[in-house]
């Protein structure tokens, strides 16, 4: 299979039909409702957040107060589902309006100016002194994907100067931020190899120079140093393990593995898999945080990264063939399933059009928000296991 990030397209996977009405083993959910869930959330929920006059979406919405907050960093992540959906879909709209937000986010949240050092590094805040590499990576795997879906080069030449501050990232200890003010590499911080990994595996594909795939290995070596004894990584400041990071270490390593064959990536990305599938609750889901000496620190869910987790463990499964995984991927994407607000659930604010097909932000309900990268998470999701239904995947994984 190819490697990449954004939908199953880009794993090489044909678009699977979805008409059957009979539910899918372990998910609850037959491929109908999948595709009818992913319409909706797209072309109903998502674009509502989008403000054509600012070319943005809104950084979340508040159902309590009915109020669309402003444009953010929401704009990095949202245009990947319009990407997904737009490889399902053919509907151009869809693409114009990812081009829009990602202009948006690079005018607003990356450096440009050509005399800088850090040219390439993304803020995390408009006003934030502080520049992160997992940001920087996942820039990376926009631009590349919109260039390989519009064909327009100066998505490469954007992405060239983000994989760029990568390298000033691994130069210096593999630094997960920068600071502007000192102008010094900090050394505590969110450190995401996987992303890393991922956006310099992007850049191969995208270039066909080798040097990324050097590049690549290294960001994998590194994570290879960073993994506890426990199979776990702790990558917040080296204390704490959190799923906003996880599907990235996971897929990363399983990519490196094919990528290479050292057994090493391999074994690795099993150690980890072991860990989560330890970890993960009845319900499909994971603590949000956890410390070294596995305490439960933050027990609310962030529920988008559960399907993204759940999207890592599919493609470990095609590496491996074990079958733990793929039932593990399936029990996120069931949890996935239960915090859409669809017509007719239990969810609050369901008569709120902003509300309707939506995704939660937290479980519990915390501020009863709503925001567009959290769905991007679910809908790619619902389509990698879509997808995996292709009768053209038959058998699998290959």
């Amino acid at each position: 299979m190819q490697i990449g990030v954004i939908s199953p397209q880009d794993w090489g996977w044909p678009v699977a039909a979805a008409t059957s009405e009979e539910p899918l083993a372990g998910v609850g959910a037959s491929p109908a409702e999948l595709e009818r869930r992913v319409r909706a959330a797209t072309y109903e929920w998502l674009l509502q957040q989008f403000d054509g006059q600012v070319g943005a979406f809104h950084g979340y919405y508040r159902a309590p107060e009915q109020r669309l907050e402003p444009p953010q960093t929401v704009n990095l992540i949202a245009p990947w589902q319009l990407l997904a959906a737009y490889d399902r879909y053919h509907d151009a709209g869809l693409l114009v309006t990812a081009c829009r937000a990602a202009d948006w986010f690079r005018r607003h949240f990356v450096v440009t100016h050509p005399m800088s050092v850090a040219i390439g590094g993304v803020r995390e805040g408009a006003a934030s002194e502080d520049l992160w590499t997992k940001f920087a990576a996942e820039f990376v795997i926009l631009c590349i994907g919109l260039q390989r879906r519009t064909g327009e080069e100066t998505y490469l030449r954007w992405a060239q100067e983000s994989a760029g501050f990568l390298v000033q990232s691994a130069r210096h200890g593999f630094a997960p931020r920068y600071n502007l003010r000192t102008s010094r590499w900090e050394e505590l911080g969110w450190q995401s190899f996987g992303r890393a990994v991922e956006a310099c595996l992007e850049m191969e594909r995208a270039t066909l120079a080798p040097d990324w795939r050097e590049r690549a290995i290294r960001w994998g070596e590194l994570g290879l140093a960073l993994q506890a004894a426990d199979g776990s990584f702790y990558l917040i400041d080296g204390e704490y393990f959190n799923t906003d990071l996880a599907a990235d270490e996971l897929r990363a390593l399983t990519f490196l593995f094919e990528r290479t064959g050292r057994q090493e990536f391999l074994e690795a990305a099993q150690r980890f898999a072991g860990w989560l599938l330890a970890w993960q609750r009845e319900d499909g889901a994971w603590p949000l945080t956890i410390d070294r000496d596995s305490n439960v620190v933050v027990p609310t869910v962030g529920p988008g990264d559960v399907p993204n987790l759940g999207i890592a463990l599919l493609r470990l499964y095609a590496a491996t063939g074990a079958e733990a995984y793929r039932a593990a991927a399936y029990r996120a994407f069931r949890y996935s399933l239960s915090v859409q607000a669809v017509p007719g659930s239990v969810h609050p604010y369901l008569d709120d059009p902003h509300v309707r097909w939506g995704f939660w932000s937290w479980d519990p309900y915390y501020d009863y928000t709503l925001s567009a990268d959290q769905s991007t998470h679910h809908v790619r999701g619902m389509l990698f296991l879509l997808d995996a239904q292709s009768p053209m995947l038959t058998p699998w994984p290959s």
